[in-house]
């Protein structure tokens, strides 16, 4: 490429979003040029790497990388179906999810995954269905019995409240609040549910959030708790299909360039670029831009441009969070159970995958040495930023409590720490960027992004890429996709939930009126 070189679409990004986007406007026939900052590993925080290698009994192991296991929820539905239009990778199901909660010495388990998704007992009440499970009573005590008010209120708060429909933030309000008149010991285990589902530590999960995730992934709906898995890393499933996808329909992804600046021209966009691999500053023109990066480089892009800044310095960009991924390998394996599930109460890790249930290469491991593999997931800060060393040892204790059978087994240890690229999640407001953002011939997508959908993290970076790509193909005089979204809320909870909005717009008038009243004495 020269400088100004023209092309009719250019996306800035390579994640999940950015190739989402650019695969559907290829499938149309618009070849659109994709930017993506990596020079090596295109994908986001999807992203592959440099294998795991190591010898053990003779033998060199290699084992591919990622980020962290990601599962397909019951309603990511544009993500499966984008999945189907563009690669040949066909979900594992998931077996079920194991709780396991630690208090002092004593270690508690329940499959908790099946016996939400039975069929007795009908959304939103789904969560009593566990009351049927001989295990739950090896984990609660008597008094957790008192929380039962304190849980029916969250309940209704839940089904009452639609934050990304209403646009609703209540900045300030946070987790906590959500638990009021829960005791400790059922609090702590939503708690672990709250990091689970957002991918950050509870004290960065705002009230709103917490009900935008479980209005998605579970109270509405028993089959939305319905997970798959991607049957190898996430590169191999998603990332590598969908670049090769590009490629070969008239596309382009690009490595190594990051957009520092964008001009407004009359023709649509210049973008001033910095290319790793060919040295230097350079610049290229779009007829139409597609941004698709996270929220910290968004904001870094648009506040330094002269063209977007006025605007952008008085949008709200989403903080970000780090997170580490610890994989350990051992000799011997637990078990048959689950693929994985979440670590509550005075675990340190929040979540646990076993790879060799999931994952060919990791089967491998399992087949011929007896062995088996499992990753961790850490949303805390202090646990993140450990040494190296202590972060091993801190998770092969915890894994050797919950799991001892596997003392004195351990082989071998791998740590991935993540940089700041995920967002806390904050529902989109009129101060947040839209798929239309305000700048003409200029639309965005990815998981922090505002549209009119429920869904969140990647279902969200491909509806938003789906949308995004939607509003070139419209431009062009072409068909656009249709969004699909989530079946609707079970007959009970939709009921319920009719009902709490309703007195809502009752008692919201009432309630504004006494505080005037009270103001004014």
């Amino acid at each position: 490429m020269s400088n100004d070189s023209v092309f009719s679409v250019v996306i800035i990004g390579g994640g999940l979003a950015g190739l989402s986007a650019a695969a559907h406007l290829a499938e149309r026939g618009i070849e659109a040029l994709v930017l993506d900052a990596d020079s090596l590993w295109a994908g986001g925080r999807l992203a592959g790497g440099d294998s795991y290698t190591f010898e053990y009994q003779g033998r060199d192991w290699s084992f591919k990388p990622e980020h962290g296991v990601h599962g397909l929820w019951g309603g990511y539905v544009n993500m499966r179906a984008m999945l189907k239009r563009f690669t040949d990778t066909v979900p594992l199901p998931s077996a079920g999810e194991e709780w396991i909660n630690r208090w002092g010495r004593e270690v508690r388990r329940i499959e908790a995954g099946n016996a939400i998704r039975s069929r007795w007992i009908p959304a939103p009440f789904h969560y009593l269905q566990l009351l049927f499970h001989p295990q739950i009573w090896a984990n609660i005590q008597p008094w957790d019995f008192l929380s039962l008010p304190g849980f029916l209120n969250s309940i209704f708060l839940t089904l009452g409240v639609d934050p990304l429909k209403e646009q609703r933030v209540w900045d300030g309000l946070t987790l906590r609040d959500f638990f009021i008149g829960w005791t400790p010991n059922l609090r702590t285990t939503f708690e672990g549910l709250a990091s689970n589902l957002l991918a950050a530590p509870k004290d960065e999960i705002s009230l709103t959030g917490f009900i935008a995730a479980l209005r998605f992934y579970t109270m509405l709906r028993r089959d939305s708790w319905q997970i798959a898995y991607l049957p190898a890393d996430a590169h191999t499933s998603i990332i590598q299909p969908l670049t090769d996808y590009i490629n070969t329909h008239g596309g382009a992804v690009e490595a190594g360039i990051t957009a520092t600046k964008l001009e407004q021209v009359a023709s649509g966009w210049r973008v001033t670029v910095d290319d790793s691999k060919r040295g230097g500053l350079r610049s290229l023109m779009a007829e139409q831009l597609i941004l698709a990066v996270d929220s910290s480089a968004a904001k870094r892009l648009l506040c330094h441009s002269p063209d977007t800044a006025t605007i952008a310095e008085n949008l709200i960009f989403p903080d970000a969070v780090a997170s580490a991924v610890v994989r350990l390998w051992f000799d011997a394996a637990p078990r048959e159970g689950t693929q994985g599930g979440m670590m509550t109460g005075d675990f340190k890790p929040d979540n646990f995958f076993w790879l060799h249930r999931m994952y060919d290469d990791c089967r491998a491991w399992h087949d011929e040495t007896g062995g088996s593999i499992i990753e961790l997931h850490y949303y805390d800060p202090a646990l993140i930023n450990l040494p190296e060393r202590n972060l091993i040892v801190e998770s092969v204790t915890e894994v050797q409590r919950a799991f001892p059978q596997l003392k004195r087994h351990f082989v071998h240890a791998a740590v991935r720490r993540n940089s700041k690229t995920h967002g806390k999640f904050r529902v989109p407001d009129s101060r947040s960027l839209f798929v239309e953002t305000p700048f003409p011939q200029l639309y965005a997508c990815g998981d922090w992004i505002g549209y009119d959908t429920p869904s969140m993290w990647m279902e969200r970076s491909t509806t938003t890429a789906i949308a995004a790509a939607n509003q070139v193909l419209v431009q062009h005089g072409k068909e656009p996709y249709p969004i699909l979204q989530p079946p609707q809320p079970e007959m009970l909870a939709r009921i319920i939930g009719g009902i709490m909005r309703v007195a809502r717009l009752l008692l919201t008038p009432i309630i504004s009126q006494i505080r005037r009243l009270r103001k004014r004495k």
